[in-house]
């Protein structure tokens, strides 16, 4: 309860109230509170200190962590200080500018429009409501669960952490329910079913909101989150104000934005500013990482350690092993270095020594090889069974190909032109049974029932 007392008192940042997470460490001084992960090199706190003197207890953090041996990390800091590097922009609205932003926005009003004619109706949701074993509880439980089980990625262990009901009672909740009138209760009422969920935390000391969860169902309308914020708008007070939290990589330095383009696949970064931004914020605000100990590369590896829960080698694997479409997205990654590769070794006339194939040939896997790596960057954005279990057919071809190549050419004069041809027999024969993977897993996903069951309507 002490670390609650400084937040309501000295909580600015907009990820102030993630301090709450569980598996969090706190630092304290009779005059500052921080709420950090030790990632076994750093201590990568949680915002700002929750301090009168922000400045003063970030160096007293600092030294802390010094004394430890180890690094000291602010991020999704406010403060704007010497050393801070932007890693985001996060967009704010203010409750009594919401009627005029309706107005002025046609397609904003249109989403609105669809999603209702669709069916679906938004109410706010007590906390005594979801308390544990009461229905909507496990109803919104297992939405959740849906919702993480359909991530390309792991679940992330730092500020991302899915906590909806942590502190319960200082949340907002809102529920969207998709109203059926062809299916009746047992009461003779029409039924309701949960499709989306949203919770809000508070930002004490701005009297503000962040929308800090949002799951939702994928039989979910196109416009049903829209109508979560609309009733999130139209329910608070007018000098009210609302951020949707960071908008990771925009504004920030380009080699973080290089690699956010990177792992789009995984992470949409632009994706989720875009979607910001068809709200139609009144402004955006810069969000920081502050590293007084450490140079920004290093601050970036610490905090991608936090988010990871400590080892990102370990934190890949389990995304590999238990999410097979990011293995897809992986496979689309190898894919272009090793097609420019082969575009190289065309050029300057080695690629016949070093793999045995015809120049001709090898032209034709060249383009083979791309035309395969736009097909894979497409069926990942659009997940099909066909998509997959095609490509997973057309790589096992190419596995077969290449291995009575190797048969028939053995394994070249050098270790090198060794390694290569037999990588050419064995890469697409992995390929081609991770690509099965996924396409037995989209199967399966498109199989399976919704997470969440029907819901009585509450009147």
């Amino acid at each position: 309860m002490e670390l609650l007392a400084a937040l309501r008192i000295f909580g600015r940042d907009a990820v102030s109230f993630q301090a709450l997470e569980p598996g969090l460490r706190v630092f304290r001084t009779p005059d500052a509170t921080v709420a950090y992960r030790d990632t076994g090199g750093a201590w990568v706190a949680v915002g700002s200190p929750l301090a009168k003197d922000r400045a003063g207890a970030m160096k007293a953090f600092a030294e802390a962590a010094r004394a430890e041996d180890k690094r000291a990390v602010f991020f999704a800091s406010e403060d704007d200080v010497e050393g801070a590097i932007c890693i985001g922009e996060q967009p704010w609205w203010r409750a009594g500018d919401w009627p005029r932003v309706l107005r002025d926005n046609r397609r904003l009003r249109e989403q609105l429009r669809r999603s209702r004619k669709k069916g679906i109706c938004v109410r706010a949701i007590s906390a005594d409501e979801l308390a544990e074993g009461r229905p909507l509880r496990a109803r919104a439980d297992a939405l959740a669960n849906g919702w993480l089980g359909s991530r390309p990625m792991q679940p992330m262990q730092f500020l991302l952490t899915l906590a909806m009901f942590e502190h319960a009672s200082e949340h907002r909740y809102y529920g969207a329910f998709h109203t059926s009138e062809s299916r009746r209760s047992a009461s003779g009422g029409s039924v309701d079913e949960l499709v989306a969920f949203m919770s809000l935390v508070p930002i004490y000391a701005r009297h503000a909101w962040l929308v800090e969860d949002v799951v939702r169902d994928a039989s979910a309308p196109n416009g049903t989150t829209e109508l979560l914020f609309d009733a999130v708008m139209r329910e608070s007070k007018e000098d009210a104000l609302v951020t949707w939290g960071l908008a990771p990589l925009a504004g920030s330095p380009w080699p973080m934005r290089a690699i956010g383009a990177l792992a789009r696949g995984l992470y949409d970064f632009r994706g989720l500013r875009a979607f910001k931004a068809r709200l139609h914020p009144r402004e955006w605000q810069k969000v920081y990482m502050v590293a007084p100990s450490a140079p920004a590369w290093l601050a970036v590896f610490d905090v991608l350690r936090a988010f990871a829960g400590g080892s990102l080698v370990l934190f890949g694997m389990r995304t590999l092993a238990r999410r097979p479409l990011a293995t897809a997205w992986v496979l689309s990654l190898l894919l272009v270095p090793w097609t420019a590769m082969l575009v190289v070794m065309l050029s300057i006339h080695r690629a016949v020594a070093l793999l045995g194939f015809p120049r001709a040939e090898l032209f034709g896997w060249v383009v083979f090889d791309a035309l395969f790596a736009v097909a894979l960057i497409r069926a990942f954005w659009r997940p099909r069974f066909y998509s997959y279990a095609a490509l997973a057919a057309a790589a096992a071809i190419d596995a077969v190909v290449s291995t009575m190549h190797l048969a028939h050419t053995g394994f070249g004069t050098s270790t090198l032109s060794a390694i290569a041809r037999v990588a050419a027999a064995v890469a697409p024969a992995i390929a081609s049974l991770s690509l099965f993977r996924c396409a037995f897993t989209v199967s399966r996903q498109d199989r399976a029932p919704s997470p969440t069951p029907a819901l009585p309507a509450r009147r």
